[in-house]
């Protein structure tokens, strides 16, 4: 795991949190891009309600990807967005932090490092894009 992204492992996971106390999916994305590479994404903070409202969050990734710029399987590397759908609806989004290896967080857990490639990922994963500016 790149020493960069330790920092950022353990962070609790907060509905719409946007900071280092607490983040949620794509609050986690957000900091870590700025911190680290000095993106400025948009907060989103006030497109959704909570994680649980997961139609708003597909219609708010899927509306918002124009910024970033698909990936190629196999050819995603660190600091890529990992697009993943929970049930039907694309409404999650990690970092790679090393081919096969993301950052994220999820309700209820704090922020870690996980496989993408295997279970119970895999099968979750859409795609991967790069933010323009990284």
């Amino acid at each position: 795991m790149s020493k960069a992204f330790e920092p950022y492992v353990g962070i609790p996971y907060l509905e719409r949190g946007r900071s280092i106390s607490g983040c949620d999916c794509y609050g986690l994305v957000r900091l870590v891009l700025a911190e680290l590479r000095g993106a400025e994404l948009p907060s989103f903070v006030e497109a959704y309600v909570s994680a649980t409202d997961r139609a708003a969050l597909a219609r708010l990734i899927a509306g918002e990807i124009a910024p970033w710029q698909p990936v190629a399987f196999g050819e995603e590397r660190p600091f890529d967005g990992v697009l993943m759908r929970a049930g039907r609806l694309l409404s999650h989004i990690g970092l790679v932090v090393e081919p096969g290896r993301l950052l994220h967080v999820s309700e209820g857990e704090e922020s870690r490092i996980e496989r993408y490639r295997a279970p119970p990922l895999s099968h979750r994963v859409v795609g991967f894009y790069r933010w323009q500016a990284v």
